[in-house]
Parts: C-alpha cells; structure tokens; sequence
C-alpha cells in the first residue's frame, strides 16, 4: 500500500507540472525506477492513475480545511474560514499546471468530474454553512441571498482563475485572496 501511495504522489507530480495527456506511464515508471509493468501490476490502466491522483489532491485539500475548521470551531469566526478554504484553494491552484486541467477536462473527464464535484461540495457545504452562521448571527445585511453570493462570488473563481494563469503570475496568492474573496465578504458584512 506504500508503494502504491508513493507512485500515485509521483504521478501526481508529474501530471500537475506537465499535465495528464504528455506524461505517459512510462515516463511515471521512469521517474519511479520501476518498470512499467510493475506500474501496471498496480494500477489497471492510465486512467486509473489520474483519477487516483486527483483523489489524493482533492484529499489532501479537504484534510487541510477541514483540520482548521475543527481548530478554529472552538471560536468560530464564519468569515475566518471561508477565507482559510478559499486560500487552501488558490495554493493548490497556484502548484498546477494550465495544462492540468486542460488535459483533464479534455481526456480525462471522469477525473474532471471528480475536481468539479469536489469545488461544488466545498461551496455548498462549507461556505454556505458558513455564510448561514454569519447570518444567523446578524454579522450580514439582511437583504443578503446566501446562494447568490456563493454562485456570483465564491464559484466564479474557477472561472476567472482556471482560465487566465496569468492571475497567478502577475498577482500574489494575497492579493488574489484580497480581491476575490474579502472585499466581495466585506460589501456583504453588516
């Protein structure tokens, strides 16, 4: 089981730098030191590697929010933690390639899927809980639609950031943090 964690870290590496489609299981394999048939004896097919090493990012992720959502519910501060998921998310966005998710939209869909389903999650269930407890505790404007704001605010990032890597060039992970996600929380706070 060791083994096979450490090749999917690997491939994890290699597909976030260079993107699923260019890296071939050999060059996995070569990277490793094993051969390919030892590679295969592991997992079945290509396919099968992406999808696993999109399961170890999106794990990897959700363990990072979720272990300062457990810390910080001793003192809550709903805006805090929305803030920590959406820097854990651009952090990791930040380490992979453009071609990353090209490639996996493209070729790999099932594994796409994955990473969409995992964003969605991430809004409706902890961000929305989170904007819910800011307003039940009278910290937003009343005419605030919580659902609104998660759509038009806080998804969007996949669709301004994913598209334009430039973002990640020609800004900090701060400043991109600033700009997306508490200024829009601060015109909503009361």
């Amino acid at each position: 089981m060791q083994k096979k964690t450490e090749y999917i870290e690997q491939a994890l590496l290699l597909f976030s730098k260079y993107g699923c489609k260019r890296v071939g299981m050999d060059d996995v394999a070569e990277t490793l030191g094993i051969s390919k048939k030892t590679l295969y004896e592991v997992f079945e097919n290509k396919n099968n590697l992406v999808q696993e090493s999109v399961s170890l990012l999106l794990n990897r992720t959700h363990d990072k929010i979720s272990r300062f959502i457990q810390i910080s519910d001793q003192e809550p501060n709903p805006f805090n933690n929305i803030i920590h998921i959406y820097n854990v998310g651009l952090k990791e966005l930040r380490n992979l390639s453009p071609t990353f998710f090209y490639s996996l939209k493209k070729y790999y869909p099932q594994s796409y899927i994955l990473h969409e389903n995992f964003t969605q999650a991430v809004v409706w269930t902890y961000v929305l809980d989170l904007l819910e407890v800011a307003k039940n505790k009278g910290l937003l404007k009343d005419n605030i639609n919580l659902k609104l704001i998660c759509e038009l605010f806080l998804i969007r990032i996949n669709e301004v950031i994913l598209p334009n890597r430039d973002f990640f060039d020609s800004y900090s992970t701060e400043e991109l943090l600033e700009h997306l996600i508490m200024v829009p929380l601060h015109g909503i706070k009361k």
